[in-house]
């Protein structure tokens, strides 16, 4: 029997789709939401925050997001608080602001994570950590002028967590600013099908082609990018392993192998519908 020609490279060549002008928008916008939190991990140091401000009496406490003026005269007492739990706000190494509930209610909070601090009775009470107590203290009541931080924490100890963040920001921008390709291929008696997380391959007397004219559906797992949808779809004639540059081709390839249903999109389906059944 004689072996069947293999469609020509521009039969095979996936179909092209053209990118939508948002997309760079869009892919550039979540890449650096991602390091949003890189940002506000470095910032506070950067911008010597948090740091109380003594001036005319008073003391402004400040942090990235807020601050909190606490008058002259306010009660205050040096505590040690056991449980400090995390409503809002960030709990860095170094920098811990926001809203936080303990033993004493809720609190909020102005310090370097430290449980040993300065209470102050404003509503609600105001949790404060300088790295000299004893000497902001003095200066608040004696109504002068000087700025107060807690003390420093070493600059290594957020390391680990830059590092996971910073990884997180690579593989997402990985996924959406680099350029994935679904490749075909014949060899012999073999369609080789590539995409960027998987190889597969369709042996010609064991796969079932067909042509469809649905489109993609729903995508219920795997990716779907401009120009590159992989993973698993739903379309009208049931599920699908795609692996198409295409969501709404004139035409796709329906091959079945191995009990599954998989959705190409090569320029000349038939062509290749034509191979197989050959």
């Amino acid at each position: 029997m004689d072996v069947p020609l293999p469609p020509s490279p521009s039969a095979l060549a996936p179909v092209s789709e053209p990118v939508p002008r948002w997309w760079p928008l869009l892919a550039g916008g979540v890449v650096l939401s991602t390091l949003l939190p890189l940002a506000l991990l470095f910032a506070p140091p950067l911008l010597k925050l948090p740091r109380y401000d003594v001036s005319g009496g008073q003391i402004v406490a400040r942090s990235l997001g807020s601050s909190t003026v606490i008058p002259q005269g306010t009660p205050v007492e040096k505590v040690a608080l056991q449980r400090l739990s995390r409503r809002y706000g960030s709990a860095a190494a170094g920098y811990v602001a926001g809203r936080f509930t303990s033993e004493r209610g809720e609190i909020a909070v102005y310090g370097n994570g430290e449980r040993a601090g300065l209470l102050f009775a404003t509503r609600p009470p105001t949790f404060l950590t300088p790295a000299d107590p004893d000497t902001l203290l003095t200066v608040w009541r004696g109504g002068g002028a000087a700025t107060f931080r807690p003390a420093p924490v070493p600059p290594t100890a957020n390391l680990g967590l830059a590092a996971l963040l910073l990884s997180g920001a690579g593989l997402v921008a990985a996924l959406f600013l680099s350029k994935p390709r679904v490749t075909y291929a014949i060899a012999g008696d073999t369609l080789t099908v590539r995409t960027r997380a998987s190889t597969t391959t369709f042996a010609r007397r064991n796969t079932r082609a067909s042509l469809t004219a649905d489109p993609l559906g729903v995508r219920l797992f795997g990716t779907s990018l401009p120009g590159y949808h992989t993973g698993t779809f739903a379309t009208r004639s049931g599920n699908v392993q795609a692996a198409a540059t295409t969501a709404r081709p004139r035409q796709a390839l329906i091959l079945e192998h191995a009990g599954k249903r998989y959705y190409l999109t090569p320029g000349d389906p038939a062509a290749v519908t034509t191979w197989f059944e050959g």
